[in-house]
């Protein structure tokens, strides 16, 4: 049993610096919390005996205070990874099939878990890390930096109920270990490469002539599967012709066994829950309700346990507002919810796909927070605005104009791999730096812009 929290506290103080409140947490064989050090924010340890904890921290240096014995360590990805094992509301959690969650993209790394605060007591769920291959590749901040930020944020706000992390958009099979390695709680798997899209100019005597060359006994199974038959998906049916049937097998075939593929190799027997997200949004390409029951019915048979099928809200208009209720009803039918990438830019109606969806949903608000950030620079650093607006090619705009609504504002969303990475803008460590020492002004400019979206639930 671990000694009293007093003496922990004042040892803790003595060593390294003033204690964050809410950070503090009784650990297997000691304390744990996160101070301010003249040296910066550090993760202080106290304990009695040496301990397993102990054994794992990196410390910086070590002091005895009274009897107690206290490591004073850097953030590092080591001790992140230490606290995410041993304190289980800092690590990341599946969010499951039921319920709404709503998810953040941290690009610049500086919002901690602000946005946490803002689900307490809510019937919602936070994914602090919404990551992408492609923020990665462009931002030159891979995955582990990504859930490390979350971490250290989670921990400083002491915030219990819960968060996950989702690694997105992976193509990979490398980034998909490495996710697992570093305690991703969602695995978003993107197969749209798969899809042949070079079909869609093919005649439907050229796709029938292809499609005959395919194994009569696998066309018959298909046939006597999804002709002739319609399927009971909500208030609504799904039915197949035979030219859609074959359009759908020869375009999307190889993605759903690649899918079956990726999961049975490295998502099927994961020793704690991981949500498993399918991405199938392709510029140019619109998901049709057919096209969508064909691939859920699959991997259902084929025994994929799907979390989620992200649909990007910048790419899939058509199944956001003319086949919106339709999609919803066919994810409710197989028991996954829907997911909405860039649901802030492509004003997806939040309230109307949580009511199709009876509420199993999450809205991915991509480019939120990269937006406060904006709005704080806008208002309050003119010449540091001026170097965003430069990179990006565009006008400077005002801290009013930079929201999800306004045409200057989605220009400016689309253009944080023009600003932050560093082969273009490079901005990204001075955008971090003022936001850091701005970090009470822009909790508040995270926070009202976060509110607007909950207020819709």
């Amino acid at each position: 049993m671990a000694f009293k929290q007093a003496l922990a506290v004042a040892a803790m103080e003595k060593a390294a610096g003033k204690i964050i409140n809410k950070s503090l947490c009784e650990v297997p064989g000691g304390w744990l919390a996160l101070a301010e050090t003249e040296a910066g924010k550090r993760l202080v340890f106290a304990s009695k005996e040496e301990s397993q904890l102990s054994k794992m921290f990196v410390a910086e240096n070590t002091a005895t205070e009274n009897g107690v014995n206290v490591a004073v360590m850097a953030l590092t990805p080591n001790n992140a990874a230490v606290v995410r094992r041993f304190v289980k509301w800092a690590s990341p959690s599946a969010c499951g099939t039921k319920g709404t969650s709503i998810g953040f993209s941290d690009w610049v790394g500086a919002a901690d878990a602000f946005a946490a605060d803002l689900f307490a007591k809510r019937q919602l769920k936070p994914v602090l890390v919404d990551y992408t291959a492609e923020n990665s590749a462009v931002l030159k901040r891979n995955f582990l930096e990504a859930v490390d930020t979350a971490t250290w944020g989670i921990l400083e706000n002491g915030y219990k109920e819960g968060y996950g992390a989702n690694a997105a958009g992976l193509k990979a099979e490398e980034d998909i270990v490495k996710a697992l390695l570093y305690g991703y709680s969602m695995i978003g798997f993107d197969c749209s490469d798969k899809i042949d899209l070079s079909l869609e100019k093919l005649s439907d005597e050229e796709i029938e002539k292809r499609y005959n060359g395919l194994n009569d006994a696998f066309r018959e199974a298909l046939a006597a599967s999804y002709l002739n038959v319609e399927f009971k998906v909500g208030t609504n049916t799904v039915k197949f012709t035979d030219a859609e049937l074959r359009r759908i097998v020869l375009e999307y075939g190889e993605a759903i066994m690649h899918v079956q593929f990726i999961y049975n190799s490295y998502l099927k027997n994961t020793p704690w829950d991981i949500d498993f997200e399918l991405s199938l949004s392709k510029p140019g390409k619109m998901l049709t309700p057919q096209e969508h029951y064909l691939i859920a019915n699959e991997l259902q048979r084929n025994n994929i346990k799907l979390a989620s099928i992200c649909l990007d809200g910048l790419m899939e208009t058509e199944a956001l507002h003319k086949d919106l209720q339709v999609h919803c009803e066919i994810a409710d039918t197989f028991g996954y919810r829907l997911s909405f990438c860039n649901a802030d830019l492509a004003q997806v109606d939040f309230a109307t796909a949580v009511k199709f969806l009876k509420g199993k949903v999450h809205f991915k608000l991509t480019n939120v927070l990269w937006l406060a950030a904006l709005q704080l620079i806008a208002e309050k650093n003119a010449e540091l605005m001026g170097k965003i607006a430069a990179a990006a090619e565009l006008e400077v705009a005002p801290a009013e104009e930079l929201t999800a609504a306004t045409e200057a504002g989605k220009a400016y969303a689309l253009a944080y791999a023009k600003v932050l990475g560093p082969e273009v803008g490079n901005l990204s460590a001075e955008i971090k730096d003022y936001l850091l020492a701005n970090q009470n002004e822009y909790a508040t400019s995270v926070t009202k812009n976060v509110e607007i979206y909950l207020k819709k639930f």
